[in-house]
C-alpha cells in the first residue's frame, strides 16, 4: 500500500482482498486480512465494523480449527470491549482466550492475557484482583526473559498499589521497573516510571523529591519528542513548583503545557494549565489577568461541552468579586 492512500481507501482494499480470499477458500490468508482490517477499523473508531470483522474472523478460525487464531480474535474483541468500557464482556472474552492459551501451554499468551485481565479488573475498580493477575503474570515474564514485559508489569503493580494506598510497596515496584528500563536504555519507559514515582512523592508532600522526579521525566520526554508526555509532566511540575513558592517557574511550566496542548489540538486538556495560570494570577492579586484567562477557559468549556463549566464559572465569579472589592477599597482621587 502506498503512503498516499487514505485510511478509508486502505479499508476498501482490505475488504476487496478479503472477499477474494473468501471466494477462493483461502482461509489462512483471509484470517490475516481480517485481523489487519479489524485493527485499522479500530484505529478509525469504527466499532461496529471492527466488531463484525472480528466475529467473521472467529467463525473462519473455528471452521478450520485454528485455535491460535481463535485466541487472537477473541483477544482483539476483548480489547474493543475494553476501549468501550465494557469491562465484564472484556473479562468474559479474556478468560476464554486464557483457556485456549493454557490448553496450548502458550506461556507468552498466558502472560499477555493475564495483563489484559488485570486492565479490565482495574476498569471495574477491583484492584486486588487486578493485582493478583499481574502477580501471576510476573514469573511467566521472568521465565520467558521478557525484560520489557517484566518492567511493564512492575510498573503496573506499582500503579495499582499506589491506588490502593500501599505507598512504600508501590515505590519499590516502580524502582524495580526503573532499574530494568535503565538497563534496556528505554527513555520513554523511564519517563513514565519517574513520573509515577514523582506523583507518589507529591501525594506524600515530599515536594523536593517530586520536583526532581518531574524535572528528570520532563527532560526525557523532551529528548524523545513525546509531546503528550511532556505537556502532562510540565503541568504536574508546575503544581510542585507552585507549592514550593516558585510562582515564576510554575507559570512558565503551565504556559508551555498550554502551548503544547494547543499544538496537539487537545482543547479538553488545555483548560487544565490555563486554569492553573489563572490561579497564579489570582494568588499574585493580578485579578484582571486571572479573569482574562478564566474567560478563555469558559469559552472552551462552552464550545466543547466541558463538564467543569459550572465550576469554572464559579471561579470566575470569585475572582470578579475580589477585583470589585479591590476597586471599591481603592482611595478616590
Amino acid at each position: 500500500m502506498t503512503q498516499e492512500q487514505t485510511p478509508r481507501e486502505k479499508v476498501e482494499i482490505l475488504e476487496t482482498r478479503a472477499q477474494a480470499q473468501e471466494a477462493t477458500g483461502d482461509s489462512a490468508g483471509l484470517l490475516e486480512t481480517l485481523a489487519e482490517l479489524a485493527g485499522l477499523l479500530t484505529e478509525l473508531q469504527d466499532e461496529p465494523k471492527a466488531r463484525s470483522t472480528l466475529n467473521l474472523a472467529y467463525q473462519v478460525a473455528q471452521t478450520i480449527d485454528d485455535e491460535p487464531r481463535m485466541a487472537q480474535t477473541l483477544h482483539q474483541l476483548g480489547l474493543l470491549c475494553l476501549l468501550q468500557g465494557g469491562w465484564d464482556r472484556a473479562l468474559e472474552l479474556y478468560h476464554r482466550v486464557l483457556a485456549l492459551h493454557r490448553k496450548a501451554n502458550d506461556r507468552q499468551g498466558i502472560a499477555v492475557t493475564l495483563g489484559s485481565i488485570a486492565e479490565a479488573m482495574q476498569g471495574k475498580r477491583e484492584f486486588r484482583r487486578a493485582l493478583e493477575a499481574y502477580e501471576e503474570s510476573l514469573p511467566l515474564r521472568v521465565e520467558l526473559q521478557d525484560e520489557r514485559g517484566v518492567s511493564l508489569t512492575w510498573n503496573n503493580i506499582g500503579t495499582i498499589k499506589a491506588r490502593m494506598g500501599i505507598i512504600q510497596e508501590a515505590l519499590d515496584a516502580f524502582e524495580k521497573s526503573l532499574a530494568i528500563q535503565e538497563k534496556l536504555q528505554d527513555p520513554l519507559g523511564r519517563a513514565v516510571t519517574l513520573t509515577n514515582i514523582a506523583s507518589l512523592h507529591q501525594r506524600q508532600e515530599n515536594w523536593h523529591e517530586a520536583l526532581r522526579g518531574f524535572e528528570e521525566s520532563r527532560a526525557l520526554y523532551e529528548t524523545a519528542g513525546h509531546t503528550v508526555g511532556l505537556a502532562t509532566t510540565l503541568n504536574a511540575l508546575g503544581l510542585v513548583q507552585r507549592r514550593l513558592g516558585d510562582l515564576d517557574e510554575a507559570y512558565k511550566s503551565y504556559a508551555r503545557a498550554r502551548d503544547l496542548m494547543l499544538q496537539l489540538g487537545d482543547h479538553l486538556r488545555v483548560t487544565i494549565p490555563l486554569h492553573n495560570m489563572a490561579m497564579i494570577h489570582e494568588e499574585r492579586g493580578e485579578y484582571r489577568d486571572a479573569l482574562r484567562i478564566m474567560q478563555e477557559v469558559i469559552n472552551i468549556d462552552k464550545r466543547i461541552g466541558h463538564p467543569d463549566l459550572k465550576q469554572d464559572l464559579e471561579t470566575f465569579g470569585r475572582i470578579r468579586e475580589k477585583l470589585d472589592r479591590e476597586r471599591d477599597q481603592r482611595p478616590s482621587a
